[in-house]
């Protein structure tokens, strides 16, 4: 085995003992590797998660240069070569070196270590003069009027921030000061009004000079590094170079700012409590757990059409076989009244058939719809109408919806409809003037596109519906789906979790219109899960958010509930899933 297949060998061996993903994904935020040398893998944990600076402490003694913080601290072959030098020498020679500048902290006196450091790198030819390397010297340094003595190769880190209108910078690469004197701040929560103030000005007063800028004694937490980021703290010094560069590569996509403001709508109130309900329409945000709503809206200035809803309760979403529900089992839960395991369509633990909150209803005269962002032959939806054990049988749930006593649809997926053409009539919109004649309506050929995008289709299209279902006498049962939320959940995208909540919400205020109308719809919404344990972490400006996610799955944490109309009390407090479907009948039958 050649020298150059055993440096590969051992480098590959180090990058899967490290666990890396993604190799050198560096953030448009650069990362500092503070004491790098303290690392379990020193220079190699940091710079194959991208860090842009690795700091190592230096001493020289016995004409050898030790990485160490003092000389009482010296381990014999921790030498500044061994454990630095030759393996960044070694990706140069390779042409596979990232952009790095290593910021080299000198202990021993300025002068002599200095000197042996640049007989270290003189035996590193195609290090010093490659362009991805840039080597600078903090701590010990000789006098700022000395600098343009060394080597261009050589760079220094200027730590005087009271010289900066008068000192020669050419041979500064980066300013940097400790962030003590400017903040107490222990990184967790926000600045105070005058902190901030002290810690913007000192960045601004470094950035003026055009040289990037770091602060070493701050804070070391993900808040942290999320408000010096946003500072524009070019370096953002860190114990953490993993997790700091792991965290920060998604900062800006997991932030959100909503450009506009949606307008709410503000329910009357003026239904008899007690009386007994004559429609029911049962809302389900897809994965849309009580952070979904919260960071909604937080983004349209602290206000939903669905937080105006004072009867509130709590809903466990638990499946039959495991703690965390899929939509499956979980809407299966609510359309008819029992457990079921999950992937399990509209039956049973054991695959056997149940009554769906539409077959129950149909059979008692009530007109039964469904829209929804899904394809019909989604999980939520199919649940009302199919029953199979296996939710991705599509061809399955199609000969269901066939022979089904659903009167009507709304959904996404109009390639779907040749399966069903014998039973349902393909209708536009505003050609749907009778609920009795079995219509399929589409919002589109394949799936949906982001709400963002598609403008407000889906709450006009449920506002045309229930004004054809008002049109008639007979009672209705819509089941309306805002499924979206939740793919956005899985790939934790905020922007499209808030999006799609807000067009959730959009579509809740046409609902409660028309309750107000007739006063006598009961309106229940609520989820079958949520889905990414999403957290709401920071605050920005304009009513922006940070958000932060547990995981690209669904969670077992409840899920809220908001009813209006008559009998909205009955949901209060904390209940299961299915007592969803039970609740709705006992009201109905009472």
């Amino acid at each position: 085995m050649n020298n150059k297949t055993y440096r590969v060998l051992i480098i590959t061996t180090l990058l899967l003992v490290l666990g890396v993903s993604s190799l050198f994904a560096q953030s448009q935020y650069a990362i500092h590797s503070h004491n790098d040398y303290k690392q379990q893998f020193p220079f190699w944990r940091a710079y194959t998660n991208g860090a842009a600076s690795i700091e190592v402490d230096v001493f020289l003694k016995n004409g050898i240069v030790y990485v160490t913080h003092s000389e009482d601290e010296i381990t014999p072959n921790h030498t500044f070569e061994s454990l630095y030098i030759t393996p960044i020498a070694q990706l140069a020679e390779q042409n596979t070196l990232q952009p790095l500048q290593l910021l080299v902290d000198l202990k021993s006196k300025a002068k002599p270590t200095l000197k042996q450091l640049m007989k270290i790198m003189e035996n590193y030819p195609k290090l010093i003069g490659n362009e991805n390397f840039k080597l600078v010297i903090s701590g010990n340094r000789p006098a700022l009027k000395e600098y343009h003595k060394y080597p261009d190769y050589v760079w220094f880190d200027h730590q005087n921030l009271d010289d900066l209108d008068t000192a020669d910078l050419s041979k500064v690469a980066l300013i940097s000061t400790s962030f003590k004197p400017y903040s107490v701040w222990n990184g967790l929560g926000r600045f105070t009004k005058e902190d901030l103030q002290k810690v913007t000005a000192v960045i601004e007063k470094a950035h003026k000079t055009g040289k990037p800028f770091r602060f070493w004694a701050a804070p070391d937490t993900k808040t942290a590094w999320f408000r010096f980021a946003k500072l524009g703290v070019d370096f953002i010094n860190t114990d953490k170079p993993a997790e700091a560069t792991a965290f920060l590569a998604n900062v800006d996509a997991q932030s959100y700012t909503l450009p506009q403001q949606q307008d709410i709508y503000k329910p009357a109130y003026a239904y008899d409590k007690q009386s007994k309900p004559l429609n029911v329409i049962l809302m389900v945000g897809d994965g849309n757990g009580l952070s979904q709503i919260s960071s909604a809206m937080i983004s349209n200035g602290g206000n939903l059409t669905v937080t105006q809803l004072q009867d509130i309760g709590l809903v466990k979403t638990s499946s039959y076989d495991d703690l965390v529900t899929d939509s499956a089992a979980g809407g299966t839960a609510m359309a008819t009244g029992t457990k079921t395991n999950n992937r399990a369509i509209g039956t049973d633990p054991n695959g056997n058939a149940l009554t769906t909150m539409v077959e129950y209803l149909s059979e008692k005269g009530f007109v039964t719809g469904i829209a929804t962002t899904d394809r019909i032959t989604g999980a939520t939806p199919s649940s009302f109408f199919a029953h199979v054990e296996e939710r991705d049988n599509s061809k399955a749930i199609l000969e269901y919806l066939s022979k089904s006593n659903l009167n009507f649809f709304v959904s996404a997926g109009a390639e779907d409809y040749p399966a069903i053409s014998q039973t349902y009539t393909q209708k536009n919109i505003t050609d749907f003037t009778s609920v009795q004649e079995k219509a399929a309506m589409y919002l589109s050929e394949k799936s949906i596109g982001a709400a963002s995008e598609r403008g407000a289709i889906f709450p006009q299209h449920v506002k045309q519906v229930l004004q054809q279902l008002e049109a008639q006498e007979a009672p209705y049962f819509m089941m309306i789906e805002g499924a979206k939320i939740d793919s956005n959940g899985h790939t934790n995208n905020i922007k499209g979790i808030v999006d799609e909540m807000l067009d959730f919400d959009a579509t809740i205020a046409e609902v409660l219109k028309v309750a107000d109308k007739n006063k006598n719809t009961l309106v229940i919404i609520t989820a079958d899960h949520e889905t990414s344990g999403l957290a709401i972490m920071q605050g920005l400006d304009n009513n922006g958010i940070k958000a932060g996610f547990l995981t690209h799955d669904h969670t077992a944490v409840m899920v809220p509930l908001f009813a209006y109309g008559p009998q909205a009390e009955q949901f209060k407090g904390v209940f299961e899933n299915t007592d969803i479907f039970h609740k709705i009948l006992e009201i109905l039958e009472q």
